[in-house]
């Protein structure tokens, strides 16, 4: 049987040397089915931000299909307030990111992977908009900073790009994992 240890070690290997996307997509599955886990995932590219486009860095959504699992994996996959699926993507992308830091491959871009499974991510960005609305509009109502608690660092990172668009909010996070937070305020002037 196949450690974890001998699968990012693999794949470290193998992804100093493909390029495909669908690499991604083969790192997820075959880690998927370290864990027991009989599906399939597909890849595609999201819409990048600014920011991504300077650095030529991309965004890819992996979806993990549910075809083939059950009501309680796919509950099992996503965890207690998005524990599991937030871990996955954690992971993915330091490993998936790993390759493109190495001396073999001078490139300094960074992608970005997001894990979606059965609507899970995209319910929690839109439950995340509205937070990041009711922050900014709160905000300039009261003058106030807005504080968000319990937050993923992926969360606090797309706050952080959706309130940027915002030239009189900024952002900042504060505090230590895992009791780091989201500061919502005016721009001092």
């Amino acid at each position: 049987m196949t450690t974890l240890r001998t699968f990012i070690k693999t794949w470290s290997e193998k992804l100093l040397f493909m390029e495909d996307a669908s690499a991604s997509a083969n790192w997820l599955q075959e880690l998927l089915s370290l864990m027991g886990y009989t599906t399939s995932v597909d890849i595609r590219l999201a819409e990048a931000s600014p920011e991504q486009v300077k650095v030529n860095s991309k965004s890819y959504w992996l979806e993990i299909n549910t075809g083939g699992l059950q009501l309680p994996q796919v509950q099992s996959l996503i965890g207690q307030d998005g524990t599991v699926i937030d871990s996955l993507q954690y992971l993915a992308n330091t490993i998936l990111n790993r390759y493109e830091s190495s001396e073999l491959n001078h490139s300094q871009n960074h992608n970005f992977y997001t894990i979606e499974l059965d609507g899970y991510r995209t319910k929690r960005l839109e439950s995340l908009s509205s937070l990041a609305e009711e922050a900014l509009l709160q905000v300039r109502d009261t003058k106030n900073e807005f504080v968000i608690k319990h937050l993923s660092s992926a969360d606090r990172r797309y706050i952080h790009q959706l309130l940027e668009e915002f030239p009189d909010i900024e952002t900042h996070s504060q505090g230590r994992e895992p009791n780091r937070h989201l500061i919502v305020k005016l721009v001092q002037v």
